[in-house]
């Protein structure tokens, strides 16, 4: 059949051409429509999703301006991702510390009213005056024994306290080791599963903010930098360079307060920073067992158990000691050297041990065997209430103290610095739920603008079908007038 009068072949099929390219591209519109429209659906049924990000399809075009394949991406703002995860560490670590910190000051019992080593101190304290007026009190020589033995309870109550928070740390550390190394082996999976999805053409969106999700979590153990290479492989380092995810995953120890990876026999402890590995690391550090051994630390939140033991066990060896050059008499010197010593009374060693762990009343007085040294009485008071004594322990040096203003000003460094602590947690909370916010606005999903481009991709799914419809009509008319 010819084509008509005046029309060659070639131009008659240009038409025909033209409406199949129209035709084409619209269908290949409306796959993009469909792919869209499926991805701001599962967008819009896990907004409520904090590790969910922004999932979308875009068509992308050549170097000529030509229509080019589409493409998954996700919306991440990269600065920000890097800036919250340093946040994250910050702000884990601050709570690890004041949450210790907490637990130093409810031992102490700062948090509770009067503290129990303090109460006991001025009852025992008041009881030996209450001997000096009265030496011939039975009474206040009993009350004497009492409150002598409740001090000594306290101390030592103290002193097991200080090794159950130790066992509580040395948990909390391994715990964090186990957390940390189940997330870099994972990550480590992640990365193998994006690279092959990749290679199949498949999206990895999905993994990649499971992959985020894990890196955080890793951020909240210590303080961490990214890399991501060119195949979508993510790299962990630590701050100061220690691998930690490359060719693979690092897997750490914990043993006798060392941190040890499987990369290196070194002693990480140091390396770590921020994050609640790296907290709980700087509290539980004991430099004095070092070789050559080593300062207490400055940092309040560091050495927290090294600084308890070394100023309980100053307050107890107040108690246990002799006169210190400079000081006024001690307490072991006032009771040991008074006289004269009665029939059936303690001549010396009021209290018997050596430190914090082990000290206690004399047991004869606690028998009943002895009783107190009555002409003890007025030296030991004046020696209690005498000023001009120090403390010189791990973590504190203070000078010009008597035997309860030493007791009370371990307790007010204690608890100034929990108070400082927990503020600097408050103020690291609130900033990073305030960057969090930011990153899922800028991140996360926005309802209100997935709903705005559900109503975008119906009107041009709309356009395209009826493009489609015209086009098909037209064929249809071309192909009427052919026959």
């Amino acid at each position: 059949m010819g084509i008509g009068p005046g029309i060659s072949p070639v131009q008659g099929t240009r038409p025909m051409t033209s409406l199949f390219g129209v035709l084409n591209n619209s269908s290949n519109g409306l796959r993009l429509i469909q792919g869209q429209l499926g991805l701001v659906a599962e967008n819009v049924a896990k907004a409520d999703d904090p590790n969910r990000s922004r999932h979308s399809l875009e068509q992308t075009s050549d170097n000529q301006g030509g229509t080019g394949i589409a493409q998954y991406k996700r919306q991440v703002d990269v600065a920000l991702r890097v800036q919250l995860e340093q946040t994250i560490s910050e702000e884990s670590g601050a709570a690890t510390t004041a949450d210790y910190m907490r637990k130093a000051t409810d031992l102490l019992g700062t948090t509770a009213g009067k503290p129990p080593v303090t109460d006991a101190l001025d009852k025992f304290e008041t009881a030996w005056k209450e001997l000096a007026a009265t030496p011939e009190s039975t009474v206040a020589q009993g009350q004497i024994v009492v409150h002598g033995e409740d001090l000594a309870r306290e101390l030592r109550r103290l002193n097991d306290g200080i090794t159950s928070i130790e066992k509580q740390l040395d948990t909390d550390i391994n715990q964090s080791v186990e957390k940390l190394n189940s997330a870099l082996s994972s990550i480590d999976q992640l990365n193998t599963n994006i690279l092959v999805t990749r290679g199949a053409g498949d999206p990895t969106m999905e993994m990649e903010d499971r992959r985020d999700s894990l890196v955080r979590e890793v951020a909240g153990m210590m303080s961490i930098r990214t890399v991501e290479r060119a195949d979508g492989k993510l790299s962990i380092f630590t701050t100061s360079g220690v691998s930690l995810l490359d060719a693979a995953p690092v897997k750490f120890t914990y043993d006798n307060g060392q941190l040890r990876s499987s990369a290196s026999d070194r002693d990480l402890t140091g390396m770590v920073r921020d994050g609640k590995l790296g907290a709980l690391l700087e509290l539980r550090t004991d430099g004095s067992v070092q070789d050559p051994p080593q300062p207490a630390s400055n940092l309040p939140g560091a050495e927290i158990l090294r600084k308890l033991r070394s100023q309980t066990q100053a307050i107890a060896e107040a108690f246990l000691g002799s006169t210190k050059p400079g000081e006024p008499t001690s307490f072991a010197d006032a009771y040991n050297s008074a006289n004269p010593v009665g029939e059936g009374e303690l001549p010396n060693r009021f209290f018997i041990g050596t430190g914090a762990g082990n000290i206690e009343i004399n047991p004869g007085l606690l028998s009943g065997d002895y009783t107190v040294k009555a002409s003890a009485a007025a030296g030991v008071a004046d020696a209690m209430n005498a000023a001009g004594r120090t403390i010189n322990a791990d973590g504190l040096r203070a000078t010009g103290l008597s035997y309860g203003s030493m007791v009370s000003t371990v307790i007010a460094q204690w608890s100034s610095n929990q108070k400082v602590a927990s503020e600097q947690a408050t103020i690291a909370t609130d900033f990073k739920a305030q960057l969090e916010g930011r990153y899922k606005n800028n991140t996360g999903v926005n309802m209100d603008e997935e709903i705005a481009m559900l109503q975008v991709l119906q009107r041009n799914y709309s356009a395209a079908a009826r493009v489609m419809q015209t086009v098909n009509n037209m064929l249809d008319a071309i192909e009427g007038i052919v026959r």
